[in-house]
């Protein structure tokens, strides 16, 4: 549904790197899972969550791969970099 028609040949390739969003977003949601967040955890993940706003950008405006339903992914994106940040900050209070 998130790949403009100049760009779907649904093949085997394009399952395959659906698969791979999947498999991205099940890694994300274990390394969240398992991890001890300390102030230093928020920011790293903080970090880590930039290139894909890029990614985001690029594949939706530059190079139209994705259409507009990949504003879904963008949000919560966002919603992950505030979580990360407002944690960051939190912890801050909790170690004083």
């Amino acid at each position: 549904m998130t790949i403009t028609p100049a760009y779907q040949h649904l093949s085997e390739t394009s399952a395959l790197l659906i698969g791979c969003f999947g498999a991205q977003a099940v890694l994300g949601g274990l390394f969240i899972w398992f991890s001890q967040w300390q102030r230093r955890t928020f920011l790293v993940y903080a970090i880590a969550l930039l290139p894909f706003f890029w990614f985001n950008y690029w594949f939706v405006f530059e190079v139209p791969i994705f259409n507009r339903w990949l504003a879904l992914d963008f949000g919560a994106n966002a919603a992950m970099l505030a979580l990360s940040l407002w944690g960051w900050r939190l912890s801050a209070d909790a170690t004083q």
